[in-house]
């Protein structure tokens, strides 16, 4: 027959102390927290680069309506604020171009897009030398 202290020995655990328990939420909850985190910075990295692209689409398209002007000596500076995305009234966006002399036939067009997000400003500027009729 086996002593007291033998049966002690030979006890066998099942299941999980506290402690294990404890550390095991633990790790789910900073592992959930830093998803979260990584969640919340995409978001702002998409919305940002989105606006990127609006601003590169608004200054693309005000650069192709002054390429196709018929006589581009008719051409002059412009500024457009207070625009959305689609060019129409109530946005972020403030579009201006400038139209700069490179000979009789020849202008150099630049547009560029402002806009004010959390404070920083950012811009998209584009440049385009034509001569003549559009391109």
């Amino acid at each position: 027959m086996c002593s007291y202290f033998e049966r002690d020995l030979t006890f066998k655990q099942s299941g999980f102390s506290l402690i294990e328990v404890l550390i095991a939420m633990a790790i789910l909850a900073l592992s959930l927290l830093a998803a979260a985190t990584m969640q919340v910075s995409s978001i702002r990295n998409n919305a940002s680069g989105n606006m990127v692209t609006q601003a590169n689409m608004l200054a693309k398209a005000q650069m192709e309506v002054l390429k196709n002007t018929a006589d581009i000596t008719t051409l002059a500076d412009g500024t457009e604020n207070n625009i959305d995305a689609d060019g129409q009234p109530g946005g972020i966006y403030n579009r201006s171009w400038m139209v700069t002399n490179l000979g009789t036939t020849a202008r150099r067009i630049t547009v560029t897009v402002e806009w004010t997000k959390r404070g920083q400003s950012r811009s998209i500027i584009l440049s385009s030398n034509t001569r003549g009729n559009g391109v």
